[in-house]
């Protein structure tokens, strides 16, 4: 018998299942191993980019959740092989002859499955009681996973919809900001409030299912990241403008407001993922993108060129 695959089993265990349930059900965002798969899993795209352009983008978050996914999987199987290693004899088959390494491995995985145990079983009380748990364990794991990539699925068309709304009030910041200048009060406050929910809603999803920030899209109509950055802008030129009454441009800061929630966000959540952030004013923890615009576009900078993007593409008409 070998303590150590024991042990190190047990601890593969605890620590995937622990980050597979708070990821799944806890809705506070990624444990480590997720977050660490997906960051890695956006820069494998980002870098792929650079050979297929930005429709390497449209398979992102589909990379991100498979290559998650493949990680759960790998470590609870490597770790229960591991813990049915402890004692070699007690994994037998039909002869009740011992399983190799790589019956056992085998067996792993089809109790994973939950197929059930094929052609062997375990004959020791310990590892019979393993195996029925770890049954069920494949069962939740696996309705679990498509429950969470449901949620993950609605609030990606939640992103695309916010994305879709923005593009619809125009393809550059002066496009934009001079729709929103023409139209009557009515309908510019009722525009205002509609971002401000969806953007809202979009912060609440990202925060719950943090895998939603790697999906993107190379249809600039459905990349959040190009849209955000163009209202931002046209904020920007708006609440610059002398001609807006003092309610009018409060009311766009209560907007404003909202856009630094989610880029405050980004920035203490994210910053693997921004590649030229200024690091020099990461350690600031109040919200003073409110009001310094260079600190603001630093993050906004490094928002697009996460997804291979320039403020070319903002300023296109």
């Amino acid at each position: 018998m070998n303590v150590l695959y024991l042990s190190l089993g047990f601890l593969l265990l605890i620590f995937v299942i622990y980050d597979f349930f708070f990821t799944t059900l806890s809705g506070s965002g990624a444990g480590p191993i997720s977050k660490k798969v997906a960051s890695l899993s956006f820069r494998a795209t980002r870098w792929s980019s650079g050979f297929f352009g930005r429709k390497a983008f449209d398979y992102c978050g589909m990379t991100v959740n498979l290559g998650v996914l493949f990680v759960w999987i790998i470590i609870v199987w490597l770790g229960l092989f591991l813990v049915f290693s402890y004692d070699p004899s007690g994994i037998t088959n039909s002869d009740s002859r011992p399983a190799n390494w790589v019956e056992r491995l085998y067996f792993t995985g089809y109790v994973i499955s939950t197929l059930g145990m094929g052609n062997f079983k375990p004959i020791t009380p310990f590892f019979e009681i393993l195996t029925s748990l770890f049954s069920f364990f494949g069962f939740i794991f696996f309705t679990s996973s498509m429950t969470y990539l449901i949620s993950v699925s609605s609030a990606v068309i939640r992103k695309r919809t916010l994305s879709r709304s923005i593009s619809n009030l125009g393809k550059s910041p002066s496009e934009i900001a001079n729709k929103l200048e023409k139209v009557n009060s009515s309908y510019r406050d009722q525009q205002v409030l509609s971002l401000q929910e969806k953007i809202d809603n979009h912060l609440v999803s990202h925060q719950a299912y943090p895998v939603v920030h790697f999906f993107s899209h190379s249809n600039p109509e459905n990349c959040l990241s190009l849209n955000f950055v163009r209202l931002d802008e046209a904020l920007t030129l708006l609440l610059k403008s002398n001609e807006r009454s003092q309610n009018e441009k409060e009311e766009l800061q209560l907007l404003r407001s909202t856009m630094t929630n989610l880029l405050m966000h980004l920035k203490e959540n994210f910053s693997a993922s921004l590649p030229n952030e200024d690091r020099t004013s990461s350690d600031k923890q109040e919200q003073t993108d409110l009001y310094d615009l260079d600190q603001r576009r630093d993050i906004l900078s490094s928002l697009l060129q996460s997804e291979s993007l320039n403020w070319g593409h903002v300023k296109e008409d």
